[in-house]
């Protein structure tokens, strides 16, 4: 080979292409040293430091080693609270401190204090299971209660105030004898009571059913012999019949009726002046209806 051909690049040797073929693959690897991982940081628990002054004229301080501060986790704070909520539970329901022991009772006239403590069901139990509502709902369902307010004390005081409904008439349905409040409410009889109108059938008449709260006869009834009987005293025993009402049989015999409806007052006082006229004509008399306050009439005995 010339030296023109080695100066412009001409044709070389097979060894020149194979130095420069391998000069050209040949290159210097820089070594990299690895990555080198930051330490995680463990976090320390703080630790509570503990100085003690001692006199100034010793001129010296006293460290003492004191115990890491304790921190409870989540879970831990919420066994403990369930175990004391288990164990507060447990005292609430089997202390006696919680357990009524015998309801006071006030109001009461017809009812006893041992009944309406057997009807509420609240004595020997825990006062947290005693729902007032359900209680006052449970006295309410018999007729000589009208309304009762149950009130709970703490820790274990339970008072029931009951308003009973007043009877008004002694009705005895032939033979069987009720007493009957204003409404037409009726119920047993409860020992003796003052003043209680007296009214009698020969037929059964009340109306009883399952629903003891339901008016077994009409009010207007009831509210008819109060009246009357309040202003006639002489008449100890009312009676009722179905067609003809209130009435009763006088002292010269008279069967004397004044119906149901109307002014009571305004009867008794008519009834007062047919007796006077019928008894100065000395006229036989066997009935007197005053069924009707507007045309009253008199039936002479045959």
């Amino acid at each position: 080979m010339t030296l023109g051909e080695r100066t412009f690049g001409g044709l070389r040797t097979r060894a020149d292409k194979v130095r420069a073929r391998r000069a050209m693959l040949v290159r210097e690897i820089e070594h990299v040293p690895p990555e080198r991982k930051a330490k995680r940081r463990t976090k320390r628990q703080p630790r509570r430091r503990l100085d003690l002054a001692l006199k100034a004229e010793l001129g010296a301080e006293a460290r003492l080693p004191a115990l890491p501060a304790m921190r409870l986790g989540s879970r831990l704070r919420t066994g403990f609270l369930s175990i004391l909520t288990i164990l507060a539970l447990w005292y609430a329901f089997t202390s006696a401190g919680f357990t009524v022991e015998r309801a006071t009772v006030l109001g009461n006239k017809l009812l006893s204090h041992a009944q309406i403590r057997s009807i509420a069901q609240v004595d020997d139990k825990v006062v947290f299971l005693i729902d007032p509502q359900e209680v006052e709902a449970r006295l309410s369902k018999f007729p000589e209660v009208y309304a009762a307010t149950v009130r709970i004390s703490w820790p274990n005081k339970v008072e029931i105030q009951v308003e009973e409904r007043q009877p008004v008439v002694e009705w005895n349905d032939a033979g069987r004898i009720w007493w009957i409040s204003s409404d037409g409410v009726a119920f047993i009889q409860h020992g003796a009571w003052p003043e209680l109108v007296q009214v009698k059938t020969s037929d059964p008449t009340l109306q009883i059913t399952t629903e003891s709260l339901d008016p077994v006869i009409d009010p207007q009834v009831v509210q008819a012999a109060v009246y009357l009987s309040s202003r006639l005293p002489e008449v100890k025993t009312l009676h009722f019949d179905r067609e003809h009402g209130l009435g009763f049989e006088n002292a010269n015999g008279w069967t004397v009726y004044f119906g149901t409806e109307g002014d009571m007052t305004l009867k008794a006082e008519i009834y007062r002046a047919m007796v006077e006229q019928l008894m100065e004509k000395q006229v036989q008399i066997d009935l007197v209806s005053l069924e009707d306050q507007s045309a009253p009439y008199y039936r002479i005995k045959r």
